[in-house]
């Protein structure tokens, strides 16, 4: 059952899934990218008042279950094995205050804003362990535990100066997209520290980032993807009008492997700007555009324009979709780099208690310099993905939810796997799952 395949294969079937860093960093520290595909991504859905243990100090349990199907396991193109899917899900997590806490309990009495004091963090653990409900062994054997740790601070909040950390570590569980005792599981370390500048009442303000990420796949047959990343960049700010800010954004990186990795260095450079404002109450445009080089010491590289876009519009009280439009240049693990045109639609509704959250998207990806042996150096995808949600809230500590999400990879990519078989790693896949949190 097991097919051999030349070991710099494995990571083709990750094309949505494999993403390097942005050239952009958020000074935004109360708000974490959300992998949907990650069980212990640093969102838990849900988080109750928590359990004061000291001055200023609360921890939040958080507690789930998850039940469903995932239609192939294994990102295959063809003679695709399903499997259900029941996942065990636990958080831990403890930092200041939270805003209902730090809310005055009379706050007609006095009108004062809440002392949010010097320092302010959020700490967690989290774990989940996902169990395959298969008879076939290689099926059931790409379950396991799914571990994440987070730890970001602001300090001075309320000053003209802030320094922020954002630390994360996620250990994720991948199946490969063949039928192998081999994984594609990986150890992802993101560091990002901001010096901010936000005077009250100036137009102007800012700040500077530094970014680390560290990406280590656990098993040795892909040691050659290993990979560190450093960033550096500055952001200013300059508010124009009341509802309308313009910016620009320049940055460098560093990358390159790690250990015995195959990956090639690059120094890229990201220069751009942009304009964000109201056009009613309701609409909210943000455009930015500019310059991006990779500066690949061999292979292929880049230098071409980057740019984006995003228009929001809150058709209801409690009702938003936003478009977007991407495109952009990202490290590969892979290649070299791939150059991305996204477009994304999220729409979100609520119906308290339900929540309603619909997000298509479709990636238009070209990659250049790939180092597999049997294969082209170049490789062409369309990529569709739709995420979907309805949860309903009986509480903001206690939630049940029916998540979905739908993945398709279409490519004219093909190589040459030990034996002479010609692999397509085109794949569609759904997952779906119904479950539980409860939050102390």
């Amino acid at each position: 059952m097991t097919r051999l395949l030349v070991s710099l294969g494995l990571l083709l079937a990750f094309p949505a899934a494999v993403a390097a860093q942005g050239a952009e960093a958020s000074p935004d520290l109360s708000i974490s990218s959300f992998d949907p595909e990650s069980a212990t991504a640093p969102t838990s859905g849900v988080e109750g008042p928590g359990i004061k243990i000291g001055e200023g100090t609360v921890i939040h349990p958080v507690f789930g279950l998850s039940t469903g199907l995932v239609s192939n396991v294994f990102y295959e193109e063809a003679d695709t094995l399903a499997t259900g899917v029941l996942r065990l899900f636990g958080q831990v997590g403890a930092g200041s205050l939270s805003s209902a806490r730090l809310t005055p309990t009379n706050p007609g009495a006095g009108g004062e804003e809440s002392d949010q004091g010097s320092f302010q963090y959020r700490a967690s653990l989290r774990a989940s362990y996902d169990f395959m409900l298969s008879g076939n062994d290689d099926v059931s054997a790409q379950g396991g535990l799914g571990l994440g740790a987070t730890l970001r601070g602001l300090t001075n909040p309320m000053g003209t100066w802030s320094f922020g950390f954002d630390e994360n570590f996620t250990r994720l569980i991948r199946a490969a997209n063949f039928e192998t005792d081999a994984d594609t599981n990986r150890d992802i370390n993101t560091l990002g520290l901001n010096l901010l500048y936000h005077p009250r009442g100036r137009s102007l303000s800012g700040y500077l980032y530094y970014n680390n990420t560290i990406d280590i796949f656990e098993a040795s047959t892909i040691d050659f993807a290993d990979r560190m990343q450093h960033r550096f960049g500055i952001h200013p700010m300059w508010r124009v009008l009341p509802q309308t800010v313009v910016f620009a954004d320049v940055s460098q990186g560093i990358y390159g492997g790690l250990g015995d990795s195959m990956k090639v260095s690059s120094y890229p450079l990201v220069a751009q700007a942009g304009i964000g404002t109201l056009l009613s109450p309701a609409a909210t445009v943000n455009v930015h555009a500019g310059y991006t080089n990779g500066f690949y010491s061999s292979g292929p590289s880049y230098s071409s324009v980057t740019a984006g876009a995003q228009l929001g519009y809150r058709y209801t009280p409690f009702g938003r979709a936003a478009l977007t439009y991407d495109l952009k240049y990202e490290d590969s693990v892979n290649a070299n780099y791939y150059r991305d045109h996204v477009v994304r639609l999220l729409v979100q509704q609520m119906f308290v208690p339900f929540a309603l959250m619909v997000q298509p998207e479709v990636h238009f990806r070209q990659y250049n310099g790939i180092t597999i042996v049997n294969g082209p150096t170049t490789r062409d995808d369309v990529i569709i993905s739709l995420i979907a949600g309805a949860h309903y809230n009986f509480r903001n500590s206690l939630a049940v939810g029916l998540d979905y999400r739908f993945s398709a990879v279409q490519t004219d990519y093909r190589y040459t796997a030990t034996g002479g078989a010609v692999d397509d790693p085109s794949f569609v896949r759904h997952q779906l799952l119904l479950g539980m949190r409860w939050a102390m």
